[in-house]
């Protein structure tokens, strides 16, 4: 009989929840990486591979955290005080779409 350790070493990647665990640390300070007023119109929701994935209250701010990329990610990893971040994705958060209907 396998040990339920073995089970779960095998299909789940330490590293990843590792990287995970720093990364929702991190994010925890999304005013001081966006500025407070885009703090209030986007939320990180969950990271991935290198990828954070946000949550935004409309199409526009969406589009202004992709212009501003490179400067987030980079102060993301600041914060980390290692390359865990590799980009962004941003998704209209469920609350607006809420909102417009």
């Amino acid at each position: 009989m396998k040990r339920l350790a073995d089970l779960i070493g095998s299909s789940v990647d330490q590293k990843e929840i590792l990287n995970s665990a720093r990364a929702q640390a991190v994010t925890r300070q999304w005013s001081d990486v966006v500025g407070d007023f885009l703090a209030t119109k986007s939320t990180p929701d969950r990271f991935y591979k290198g990828t954070l994935y946000i949550q935004v209250e409309s199409p526009s701010w969406a589009q202004e955290l992709r212009m501003r990329e490179d400067i987030i990610v980079e102060r993301l990893n600041e914060l980390a005080q290692e390359r865990l971040f590799k980009n962004i994705r941003t998704s209209p958060s469920p609350m607006s779409r809420e909102l417009r209907e």
